[in-house]
Parts: structure tokens; C-alpha cells; sequence
């Protein structure tokens, strides 16, 4: 059985919003994204086949992570931890061994809500 104790992901969803000119403006704070999970997580090492793959889709893997099984995280779905916020490259979800795996990489530091304790 795994433990994932290596801290707690939140899953978010964009709210986009789009400037003056129409221009899809960047996430800079918990008020550009809407809440949809939260999750135990265990960061996992990445593979030089992991780092490969990452490269080939243009990405840079910044972080490797696995949480208990769900098929509920999409693509399109941000992931923030402690006031980072990463976007996802590949989920790997794997039923045989409870676990899905989550490719990340990192975008940006945000403004913290008053409300984050420290991590």
C-alpha cells in the first residue's frame, strides 16, 4: 500500500478571462481558478524515458507526482502546490496499482490567498 504524504495538490479549473483586446489573459492568482479538488500526493522520481517523453510534446517535466486512483483530472485542469502552479503534461492512471500518475510542469508562482498556511 502506498502512502502519499508528501504534501496535498489542488486541482483547479481556468476561468478565463480575456482582456480589452480579446487576448486570453495568464493566471496570476487563486481568482483566475475555480476549485475542483484537493488530493494527498507522493512525488515520484522521473525516468530518463519520462524526461524524454516530456521533451518530445515540448514540455519540460519539473515534477513527477502520484495520488490514489481517479480517472476525474483532465489535461486542461491546473494543479497548484504550495503556490505554485503547474500545468499538466500526461496522466497515467493505472487501476491494477490504486495510483495515478501525474506529469507536471511548472508555470509560475502565485499570489497566495490569505487563508494557505505555510508549506
Amino acid at each position: 500500500m502506498s502512502s502519499f504524504n508528501d504534501g496535498i495538490i489542488y486541482v483547479y479549473e481556468e476561468i478565463i478571462k480575456k482582456n480589452s483586446f480579446g487576448v486570453k489573459e495568464n493566471i496570476k492568482s487563486l481568482k483566475d481558478l475555480k476549485l475542483l479538488d484537493t488530493y494527498f500526493f507522493k512525488e515520484e522520481s522521473a525516468r530518463q524515458q519520462d524526461i524524454t517523453f516530456a521533451r518530445s510534446l515540448d514540455k519540460k517535466l519539473t515534477l513527477k507526482i502520484s495520488i490514489p486512483y481517479t480517472d476525474n483530472i483532465k489535461n486542461k485542469d491546473c494543479i497548484v502546490i504550495c503556490n505554485m502552479l503547474y500545468s499538466i503534461i500526461h496522466i497515467d492512471s493505472s487501476k491494477s496499482q490504486k495510483k495515478t500518475f501525474i506529469y507536471l510542469e511548472g508555470i509560475r508562482e502565485i499570489e497566495r490567498a490569505d487563508y494557505w498556511r505555510r508549506c
